[in-house]
This record gives C-alpha cells, sequence and structure tokens, in this order.
C-alpha cells in the first residue's frame, strides 16, 4: 500500500514537472504611468516567460518628442527564459502618448505566440509648484518649548541644565514636498545656543523658524558694550575661530575663559553672547571690549572708531560695508570715497585708508597726494579770481571809452550851434 502511495506521489510530481517545462510562452504590456505632466517621462515595457527567442517591437506616437524601440534575439543557453525590455518617453505637449505594441515569442519546443497591444498616457498640464515652507511641528527631545509649537509662531526656546552637552532637534513637514535644514543633534555649551531651522518649499518659498538652547549657566561673566548686554563664552568648541588666530585662556573676574591671540597684530578677541543667543567675537584690551569686524577686499581691515582726523574739509558719518556700521569721514558732497581709520590686520599697522564705495576696495591715503591738490585747487581759485577781476577791467574800459566818445561828440555839436548863432 505504501508503495503505491509513492507511485502515484511520483507520477503526480512527474506530470506537474512536465507542464512547468512544457508551459506556453506568455507576455505583459504595461506602462509606468497613465497620465504625466508635461515635461515629464512615462516608460512603456513588456515582460515575456517561458520564451527562447523573441521579435518584439514598441512604436510611440502622439504628443512625445518618439522612443520607437525593437529588440531580437534568443538566450545563450538555449533554454527558456523571461526577459523585460522596455523604452522611455518624454511629453513634449498636452493631449496623449500611445504605445503600439508587436512581435512574436518562441520557445524551445516552437511554440509561438503574437504580441500585440496598445496603451494610451494622458499628458495634462504641470501643477503649480506648492508654496507650504510650514512646519507641522518642532521638538526638542526630553524637554517642552516656550511658547507651545504653532506654524505661524517662528521662535522658540527651552530649557536644559548645565550638564546637557547636545539636545535633537525633531521637525515634521507640513508638505512632503518641502525640504528641511538645520535640524537634528546638536552641540550646546553654557548660556543661549540659537539654532535656524529653514524650510524651502517646493516654489523656492523659504521661511525661518528659531530655537534658542538655554543651557543653565550657574556662573555667568556679564558684560555691557554699547548699552548692549552680553555674556562671554566660556567654551571654545562650537566657536568659528577667525584666520590666524590661536586660542589661550586669561583670567576675567576670577574665571578662566577661552581668547585667541594673533601675534602678527597684537589683537586679543573674546566672545560674547547677546541676549538672543547671537556670538560675536570683540577686542579684549585691559577690561574694555571692542566689537571686531574685519572688513575684507584687496586688504584685510579691522576699522577704529575715531573723532575727527587732520584734513580740512571732512565731515564725520558712518557708512554700510558688509552689513556693518562703519565711522567714516567724507569729503564734501564727494559720495565715492570715504577716509577710515584702521587696522591692516595682516602686518597689524594702523593708518588712514581711502575707501572706494564702487569698487569695494581699500588704499593707504596719500597724505602728499592730498595736500597737492588741495595747494592746487587754492592756486585755480586765485587764478580764476584774477581772471574775473581782469574782466571787469575790460569791461569798465570798454564803457568809458564809449562814455567819452558820446561826451566829445555831444561838446562839438554845441560849439557848432554857438558858431552858426
Amino acid at each position: 500500500m505504501k508503495k503505491l502511495k509513492y507511485l502515484l506521489f511520483s507520477v503526480i510530481c512527474m506530470g506537474c514537472f512536465s507542464l512547468i517545462v512544457s508551459a506556453a510562452p506568455s507576455y505583459s504590456f504595461n506602462v509606468s504611468s497613465a497620465s504625466i505632466e508635461n515635461g515629464k517621462s512615462v516608460t512603456a515595457s513588456v515582460t515575456i516567460r517561458n520564451a527562447g527567442s523573441w521579435h518584439i517591437k514598441i512604436i510611440s506616437s502622439g504628443n512625445t518628442y518618439g522612443c520607437s524601440n525593437e529588440w531580437s534575439g534568443e538566450n545563450e543557453n538555449g533554454e527558456n527564459g523571461t526577459k523585460t525590455f522596455s523604452t522611455t518617453c518624454k511629453a513634449s505637449s498636452l493631449g496623449t502618448i500611445a504605445f503600439t505594441l508587436s512581435g512574436d515569442i518562441t520557445d524551445t519546443s516552437y511554440s509561438t505566440i503574437n504580441l500585440s497591444g496598445s496603451k494610451s498616457v494622458n499628458v495634462r498640464e504641470p501643477a503649480p509648484a506648492s508654496t507650504i515652507n510650514t512646519l507641522k511641528k518642532i521638538e526638542v527631545e526630553g524637554y517642552e518649548l516656550t511658547p507651545e509649537f504653532s506654524d505661524d509662531i517662528f521662535e522658540y526656546s527651552v530649557e536644559v541644565p548645565s550638564t546637557v552637552d547636545k539636545v535633537k532637534i525633531n521637525t515634521t513637514k507640513k508638505d512632503s514636498k518641502s525640504s528641511v535644514e538645520g535640524d537634528g543633534e546638536k552641540e550646546v555649551v553654557e548660556g543661549s545656543n540659537k539654532f535656524e531651522i529653514i524650510v524651502t518649499a517646493e516654489s523656492g518659498a523659504k521661511q525661518t523658524y528659531v530655537v534658542i538652547v538655554n543651557v543653565k549657566d550657574n556662573n555667568p561673566i556679564n558684560v555691557s558694550v554699547n548699552g548692549i548686554n552680553y555674556t562671554i563664552v566660556k567654551n571654545s568648541k562650537n566657536l568659528e575661530i577667525p584666520e590666524g588666530y590661536v586660542e589661550e585662556k586669561i583670567t576675567i573676574d576670577g574665571v578662566e575663559v577661552p581668547a585667541f591671540k594673533n601675534e602678527l597684530n597684537n589683537i586679543t578677541l573674546i566672545a560674547l553672547k547677546d541676549e538672543s543667543g547671537n556670538t560675536y567675537f570683540f577686542k579684549y584690551n585691559d577690561g574694555k571690549y571692542t566689537k571686531y569686524i574685519s572688513l575684507q577686499s584687496n586688504l584685510n581691515i579691522f576699522p577704529q572708531d575715531i573723532d575727527s582726523i587732520p584734513y580740512k574739509g571732512f565731515t564725520k558719518t558712518t557708512i554700510n560695508i558688509d552689513g556693518n556700521e562703519i565711522v567714516a569721514f567724507k569729503y564734501k558732497d564727494l559720495n565715492k570715497y570715504y577716509i577710515i581709520y584702521g587696522m591692516d590686520l595682516n602686518t597689524g599697522n594702523s593708518t588712514y585708508y581711502l575707501y572706494d564705495v564702487n569698487n569695494k576696495t581699500f588704499q593707504v591715503f596719500d597724505e602728499e597726494l592730498f595736500n597737492e591738490l588741495s595747494n592746487d585747487s587754492f592756486y585755480l581759485y586765485m587764478l580764476i579770481g584774477a581772471g574775473v577781476l581782469l574782466l571787469i577791467c575790460i569791461i569798465l574800459v570798454i564803457w568809458l571809452g564809449i562814455s567819452k566818445n558820446k561826451i566829445i561828440k555831444r561838446i562839438k555839436g554845441l560849439k557848432k550851434e554857438e558858431k552858426n548863432e
């Protein structure tokens, strides 16, 4: 009985195997999408199964630049197999792209079937780019935002203990087509740490969210510069140190803080953070702080605030250079050039510089040339004055001459009248 079962099972398996081996060739014809935007691409593909050789053609027509193609061949191993052939078209205008399939496939037992089929793809007007550039959610893992998140509130703060040196900012987009930068894991130091999260819509419109992470500072060093309150940064790991400066330690109010020294220009910098979490470098000298500004053009100038310059005709004013308000001196009504007093950070030398507004360049102010030009102007004015005076004298002489002739003629006329009488 058992032998009979085994025999029956073997016959069934052999029958199934025979069916598999002798399965007829088949195919399927598809497109990647039934509707696309104008200018986009679509792919038409045919998959053949249990085929040893093939002759296939896909013809495209309609609102496309064209992508017709054909394939002929056979399996190298002489057996049946499965293969896929595809062609990709780009839409050229609104309307329809049509694909037509033709040809035949043959299996190893010379069983042949013909291929046929057609597919159409609608070409539609591109949808306008999304302008959504807001977030659905912002969170700082493990901490609570103030105020509570709302997509139309763009600044938040969070308080963390002094032991925290990293936080993770997570965001959720409102629109899947937008992009986000600025989130993720962030290093923080004592005091305010400002992070900007920029959301860019598909259209390119940007929106910035600000998250300020306040790390508790148990012993802050507060300073005031020009009426603005700052806190000295006591950890340098997140600072971008200016080129040419080397970190060292100095003591302020009994606390050791990082400072940055340049041996060439003998400037020492301290990092200060304002109440909004923005960090700036200041020149530090014996308890005095001066905001460090590096005007980089053809020269690298650190401008300095002075009240006056030893040249006549100049008035003190301020100009904007690279977003910085700089003290400068303007010559009369000339708005193209200004004199600025500053230090060349590459040499450490301080002098007067002539700043060209149009070209945004500096050059050392030539005092001798300025004086010569001033003297030349004086002589020019003298010459002009003398010329005007000479012209007036000539006019007077001519007028007097004309008047004298008139008087002589009048006298002669009177004498003639007397003689006649």
